[in-house]
């Protein structure tokens, strides 16, 4: 059982949802989102000019997987960042590459305070493949025809991923971007928890 002051994952991730927004109140804020089609997911995405990937280890948390964890985090977003309890940055600051931000959890007078400690950088990484896995296919034909290609909506989902890995991969993130945003605004005006496990069809 955890101790009543144990900084746990759900602490953090508020604290962190509500400084964001203060930031960018129109930014899209994702939570647990798939990544790799499943293989792994992201505790918080954060959607405005860039995309933004933040994995949280509070003090109940391990470092174990952090290293599948880094690899699967910087096929998708432009830029990373931990979000971490003390007890974990100084093996955060030896596992992690430097383009990854680092900002230590801390609870003061019962509050929760984010401290920044690195600041990410562009992440040069980026898998176009995966990328174009977050897409799903009413968003890959919509994104296809924009740039010329030739579709038809009787082609298989998988062959239009691999269409839209042809693209620009900073062209792709933004068309990412306006995609994921779109989602959220959409799930918002119907009322409905917003979900990214679909592969074939959006919210029309």
């Amino acid at each position: 059982m955890q101790s009543s002051s144990c900084l746990l994952d759900g602490h953090i991730r508020e604290t962190l949802k509500i400084t964001l927004r203060e930031q960018d109140n129109a930014a899209a804020i994702i939570e647990e989102m798939p990544l790799l089609r499943g293989r792994g997911r992201a505790d918080l995405a954060f959607v405005n000019g860039q995309l933004c990937g933040f994995e949280i280890k509070s003090e109940a948390d391990s470092l174990i997987r952090l290293g599948m964890q880094t690899e699967n985090y910087e096929a998708i977003f432009e830029f990373n960042t931990i979000v971490a309890a003390q007890k974990h940055l100084t093996l955060a600051r030896e596992r992690l590459p430097r383009t990854w931000g680092i900002i230590e959890a801390k609870q003061v007078d019962g509050k929760i305070q984010l401290l920044p400690h690195r600041r990410a950088l562009r992440n040069g990484n980026i898998n176009n493949s995966a990328l174009a896995r977050v897409l799903w296919k009413n968003e890959c034909l919509l994104i296809l025809r924009s740039v010329g290609f030739q579709t038809r909506p009787t082609m298989p989902v998988i062959r239009l991923w691999e269409l839209v890995e042809s693209i620009d991969t900073r062209k792709l993130c933004r068309f990412v971007r306006e995609a994921l945003k779109r989602r959220q605004v959409k799930a918002a005006q119907l009322q409905i928890p917003y979900d990214d496990s679909h592969t074939t069809v959006a919210i029309e």
